[in-house]
């Protein structure tokens, strides 16, 4: 499962494009945010194996996700500033989301 959404989200990044503006960077963070509380859900509601570790595999995720993909646009286009900004907003997303869906899934746990 865990390959197929890396998968799935590096091909549907090749797609993109993006400037260093603003609205660029807010939805770095969102992305991070939103990826990693999104794995972090499913494997907590479907792998009884990875549940106490789920908000740790979604931000993991999420990092080697950000990664790949800054990666790859800085073998394509250079200019390693640019991909620096970019993976570093999204891991701040990204550990944003780890907290929130921490405090979700404890609420739910105290259910």
């Amino acid at each position: 499962m865990f390959k197929n959404i890396m998968i799935g989200l590096l091909v549907i990044s090749s797609f993109a494009s993006a400037s260093n503006g603003i609205a660029s960077e807010m939805s770095h963070v969102i992305g991070g945010l939103l990826m990693t509380m999104i794995v972090a859900f499913l494997v907590n509601k479907y792998s009884s194996k990875y549940k106490a570790s789920s908000v740790l595999i979604g931000f993991l995720a999420s990092t080697l996700y950000v990664t790949i993909d800054q990666l790859m646009d800085y073998v394509k286009d250079g200019e390693f500033l640019n991909q620096f900004l970019d993976f570093s907003v999204h891991i701040i997303g990204s550990i944003v989301g780890a907290y929130l869906i921490s405090i979700y899934l404890k609420k739910r746990l105290e259910k």
